[in-house]
């Protein structure tokens, strides 16, 4: 049986994530700007794992998830050799401070490439 966490009940009624985020895991809040928290971390079920949490989630042309930028990082998580090579050839290492700019800055580049992004 799922509970939300004791000390995230009132978190978890805010819904403010939803229209930011239609993918996201049901039980998925946003903390504070920026930063979101599992509201179900101590009793979360095994469907958890097919949840797939992201900053960035980048899809190949014909929409399949082939790529995904983690919480709170700036790293890149990809199997795709050619997404891999853009990443690392065009993005990595950016000297962009404000993570709003950084973000743009991806989907512009990726989206250049064919890709779609969201975030």
């Amino acid at each position: 049986m799922v509970e939300v966490d004791p000390d995230k009940k009132e978190l978890f009624l805010g819904r403010a994530i939803i229209p930011k985020n239609s993918l996201a895991c049901p039980f998925l809040r946003e903390a504070e700007p920026g930063r979101t928290i599992c509201t179900v971390h101590g009793s979360r079920p095994d469907l958890c794992r097919y949840y797939s949490c992201f900053r960035i989630l980048v899809l190949d042309p014909a929409g399949e998830r082939i790529g995904k930028v983690t919480e709170n990082t700036r790293y890149l998580v990809t199997m795709d050799h050619r997404l891999r090579e853009i990443w690392d050839r065009d993005i990595s290492g950016i000297p962009v401070p404000d993570e709003g700019l950084w973000e743009e800055n991806i989907k512009r580049i990726l989206s250049c490439n064919g890709y779609h992004v969201i975030k």
